[in-house]
């Protein structure tokens, strides 16, 4: 299982685009249990929200981990070692919440969920 990282305030990470368009940064903070290149997946999965919030890509994304104990049955996938997280993702101005879990593959590598809008019994993180 991975071990939980703390994710430093202001590291950027770089989006290539869906287009020939420069590469758009987000600056990610917060705790998650996701490794570097699972985080980089997670930010690229939120960003192409975009399109519904009009706006190209979130300026900022503050992640927290989630008491998995909290976490409805509903929401789980069928792994004991699933991570579950908010991600609050900040478009053109306007906060917007996901839900993230991801589980190791037993072939290598993690799978990933991303979830909007947030699940109405989905536990919160802590007051940031």
């Amino acid at each position: 299982m991975r071990h939980h990282g703390i994710v430093a305030a202001g590291i950027a990470l770089a989006l290539a685009g869906q287009s020939a368009q420069a590469s758009e940064q987000v600056r990610l903070t917060g705790r998650s249990a996701a490794d570097d290149e699972l985080q980089t997946d997670i930010v690229r999965t939120i960003t192409l929200y975009g399109s519904a919030f009009h706006c190209p890509a979130p300026s900022v994304i503050a992640a927290d981990l989630l008491n998995a104990a909290s976490v409805p049955a509903r929401l789980r996938p069928d792994s004991p070692e699933a991570s579950f997280e908010e991600w609050d993702a900040t478009f053109c101005g306007k906060k917007q919440r996901f839900f993230v879990s991801f589980w190791p593959d037993p072939k290598g590598g993690s799978f990933l969920s991303v979830q909007y809008p947030y699940p109405a019994d989905a536990p919160r993180a802590a007051v940031r």
